[in-house]
């Protein structure tokens, strides 16, 4: 039975309702991917308008030479696998690759005859890759035109040629061509490369900043040329980088405006930053647009960073993070170096001890086409590899040598490493330190795909997470420090769900630690989320109507059966159609002259394009699991944290649904508790916004944590008062 209590022990018990201060949040996808076709060619970008806050996929092309170097196994240090870079009998010829979406730097490195003829050549573009490739068939005519070739053995066709025209012993004008498609490049000559690291890529400034995404974060760039031999002061070249998205150069325009006001505006992906400077001149604070949803950013410059000189014949050339020929060829070995037995890591503190760990254990793997299907084969099993780190309470001395309760940390959604960085904040590496202190011990890990975990990440679900948790739980049972009888699971956000449900599947896990933990379907989730950032954004509640009707709808689709394309364009057109009078005011307050019949194509064109992402596993089971179904299972004590400032997963809807399911439940005795002005990070935080995570100096709250402790000793997995 169940008990709505202040505070009562193994009890269900809610504090009164709360309203959250909450905030503006861009509901992003970004789990889409780069593919990895080996080809030369700069790929078309999809750009998408995210004006009616449908769902938004980021920019998303190939890489210029990229695949390329990755399939042929070179190396990605920072210096270039050849000599010539650095050889003082080089030529060096510079410039710009203008493409329709990017802008690339392109460095060709020659060295000449006798005769004046190229002897040989290569051509690096380093903001895709450090790694230079061979140029054939140079020749250097008496007219002074240029033409080479850069082949790629495995596929001819995409083999790319230049000619150009050498109009001074300075310059060369020509154009770049692969597939019939032409694309511009003038090369300049100039004494040396200048030193750069693969963090600033040879930029006279570098800012980085976090955009808070609800299934991940993603991290963004802005890259400043000023100098020789890239830019000048007075034409400045500045370039937009999706750093998780692995995306760089697309072109950008800065703007100073009134007093420390600053804007960049991106036209390529229709988006801009407007942003305050500090009087340090060393942070911007902002918001980026994409639309009419405002994101909150903050851009920080990056501190120079100190490369090392190399030892090259010509000592203006010099080379970052220099790497021996022996530490190449390890770097390039074939096979795994998890083949090689490692010693653990050991790190310590008075109160804790921490060793490096792994788990592998066996997945089943669909095949996207089976190989006989007389027999039904569809699936077949493989193996991951689970790292991450053990943390112990170190014994006071002289005490007997005893087991300590455990916890197994999960992460929330989208690729996290073991300590869900966030920003500049490690909250698992915080909790796990806190809870040895106390005498719980730990086992956290890189998510599958992520760090020095292997698998795929993005082509997985929330079962298969959970059932990766409960692989390291199998393996804390296994250690001689742990107690197997208590070893829980602690999990925030997307954990708090996975946490459960591992929980419904193995009895045996002993408790449960669930921060922010969602309690509606994922669709629900999202929907309830979006429509709070409407009203906070001041829009009307007619506008917030015909975008939340469409938002719903395009839901229902991408969770719904997937029968072809062909049946899904027709469905998104039908439900664009149905909901297009609201959505025609809506784009009409924003741009009175706006084209309404081409605003219509795009919208549409933007929504069939994103659904290739959305109709991921992940994805559509998100969208269609309620996680509230397992509260009516699980057995373990369970305690379940939200902070009343959390704007990804609302605490009081979430939290309801919970009870709801849990009071069904009469052998579950579980704690439900919102603190008063914690963000989802459970962060002290004044307003919630995702803005201020990385502002926030705590990683998380003395007040989450002694919620913790406090529930712990209650349960008797440590002493009151150790």
């Amino acid at each position: 039975m169940l008990e709505i209590s202040e505070r009562c022990p193994k009890r269900v018990h809610l504090f009164d309702e709360m309203t959250s201060e909450q905030s503006e949040e861009l509901y992003l996808t970004s789990r889409s991917f780069v593919s990895c076709k080996l080809q030369l060619r700069v790929q078309t970008m999809t750009t998408v308008s995210f004006r009616f806050r449908v769902l938004l996929i980021v920019v998303s092309l190939n890489g210029f030479l990229s695949a390329f170097s990755s399939e042929k196994g070179y190396s990605q240090s920072s210096e270039p696998t050849t000599a010539l870079a650095n050889s003082s009998e080089a030529e060096h010829w510079f410039g710009w690759l203008i493409t329709p979406k990017q802008q690339l730097r392109t460095i060709i490195h020659l060295k000449r005859g006798s005769d004046r003829q190229p002897m040989s050549a290569t051509i690096v573009s380093p903001d895709q890759s450090p790694d230079e490739l061979p140029l054939v068939d140079f020749v250097i005519n008496s007219t002074g035109t240029w033409q080479f070739k850069l082949n790629n053995p495995i596929n001819p066709d995409l083999s790319a040629t230049f000619e150009g025209k050498q109009t001074s012993n300075d310059q060369v004008v020509g154009d770049l061509t692969q597939s019939g498609e032409k694309l511009p490049l003038k090369l300049d000559k100039i004494e040396a490369i200048p030193v750069e690291t693969r963090t600033s890529l040879g930029a006279d400034s570098v800012w980085l900043g976090t955009l808070n995404l609800v299934v991940k974060k993603m991290d963004v760039r802005f890259r400043v040329y000023n100098q020789a031999p890239f830019a000048t002061p007075e034409e400045p070249r500045i370039l937009f980088d999706s750093l998780s998205e692995k995306i760089v150069g697309i072109p950008a325009v800065g703007k100073k405006e009134d007093g420390p006001n600053v804007l960049f505006e991106i036209e390529l992906i229709k988006a801009k930053y407007t942003a305050k400077l500090n009087e340090a001149g060393d942070e911007m604070t902002g918001r980026f647009v994409q639309g009419p949803v405002p994101i909150p950013l903050t851009m920080k410059l990056q501190a120079e960073e100190t490369i090392e000189k190399s030892a090259n014949a010509n000592p203006q050339i010099k080379t970052a993070d220099p790497i021996s020929q022996e530490q190449r060829s390890a770097k390039t070995r074939k096979g795994n170096e998890s083949d090689t037995p490692k010693k653990p890591k050991i790190a310590s503190s008075p109160f804790f001890v921490e060793t490096e760990f792994q788990v592998t254990h066996s997945i089943v793997k669909q095949k996207s086409k089976p190989k006989d299907k007389a027999t039904g084969e569809s699936a077949q099993k493989s193996g991951i590899t689970l790292a991450g780190t053990l943390t112990v309470p170190r014994a006071r001395a002289g005490s007997e040598p005893k087991r300590y309760p455990a916890v197994i940390m999960v992460t929330g959604s989208g690729p996290q490493d073991r300590n869900e960085t966030i920003g500049r904040h490690k909250p698992f590496e915080t909790i796990a330190h806190f809870l040895a202190k106390n005498g719980i011990a730990s086992l956290r890990y890189d998510d599958r795909g992520v760090g020095a975990s292997t698998g795929e990440h993005l082509t997985a679900t929330s079962e298969d997470f959970a059932r990766d948790a409960l692989a390291v739980w199998k393996h804390a049972a296994t250690l001689s420090e742990i107690d197997p009888e208590r070893i829980g699971i602690l999990g925030h956000s997307e954990g708090g769900l996975i946490g459960p449900m591992a929980a419904a599947w193995e009895p045996g896990v002993a408790f449960l630690i669930l921060l922010a933990p969602p309690g509606l379907t994922g669709a629900d989730v999202l929907s309830t989320q979006i429509d709070r950032m409407s009203e906070l954004q001041g829009m009307s509640e007619e506008d917030r109507i015909a975008t939340m009707s469409l938002q719903q709808e395009l839901q229902d689709i991408a969770g719904g059966y997937f029968v072809s394309e062909t049946a899904t364009r027709n469905a998104i057109r039908a439900a664009v159609n149905k909901n297009w009078e609201g959505l025609k005011n809506l784009a009409l307050s924003q741009d009175p002259l706006a084209d309404l019949s081409q605003v219509k194509q795009q919208l549409n064109s933007t929504i069939e394009q994103q659904f290739q992402q959305l109709q991921m596993p992940w994805y559509r089971f998100y969208l269609n699991y309620d996680p509230s179904t397992n509260w009516m299972l699980i057995r373990c004590p369970t305690l379940a944290i939200w902070g009343s400032n959390d704007v990804q997963v609302l605490p009081e809807i979430n939290r309801a649904e919970i009870f709801r399911s849990a009071a069904r439940n009469v052998d579950l005795t579980a704690t439900l508790e919102v603190l008063p002005g914690l963000n989802h990070l459970l962060q002290t935080s004044e307003t919630g916004l995702p803005s201020e995570y990385d502002q926030i100096e705590e990683d998380i709250s003395p007040t989450a944590l002694s919620s913790i402790l406090r529930w712990a000793e209650e349960q008797g997995l440590v002493e009151a008062g150790n």
